[in-house]
């Protein structure tokens, strides 16, 4: 004795939970796919940076205009300076490889020095922007270790030659 005529009429009969449960997966998945994307956009602009050379950063005064960048290069020997006992210290850098020795680019940074800095083998990278007043004001500075192990044997001239 059972009145089926009383039961609410269901357009989608048996489907109807299968194509909800689809739906639902459909909907959260965008929406994973969507933060992960997002996620990823936003990590990467300021790990995006590419670094410029000494020589190319001079050659494009294009980037002279205050942007955020890197330039890489090697401390100039003798133009370190820091005053007194201040984290401000001025410097000079140029190309690591070869190239002409003269073209550098005067540079500033403000804080605690990497332990590497002085290496005369180390690349220094310096992030940062180009200031009114012709030097690269330094934000954060990275060091590239030297890639070959060098020998102090080979580096100090024996007695004998």
């Amino acid at each position: 004795m059972i009145d089926r005529g009383m039961e609410p009429l269901n357009p989608l009969d048996d489907d109807s939970p299968a194509r909800s449960n689809r739906t639902r997966f459909l909907l959260l998945s965008t929406v994973v796919v969507l933060a992960l994307g997002y996620m990823i956009y936003a990590a990467f602009p300021g790990n995006a940076l590419y670094f410029l050379t000494v020589t190319e950063f001079n050659s494009k005064t294009e980037v002279h205009d205050g942007r955020l960048l890197r330039v890489s290069g090697v401390l100039v020997e003798g133009t370190f300076g820091r005053e007194g006992k201040s984290i401000d210290s001025q410097f000079q850098i140029t190309d690591k490889e070869g190239g002409s020795s003269d073209i550098t680019l005067q540079a500033s940074y403000t804080g605690v020095l990497p332990d590497l800095f002085f290496n005369p083998y180390s690349e220094l990278i310096l992030e940062g922007s180009f200031g009114a007043n012709q030097v690269f004001h330094a934000d954060n500075i990275l060091v590239k270790c030297p890639s070959k192990y060098r020998d102090l044997e080979d580096e100090v001239p024996t007695a004998n030659s």
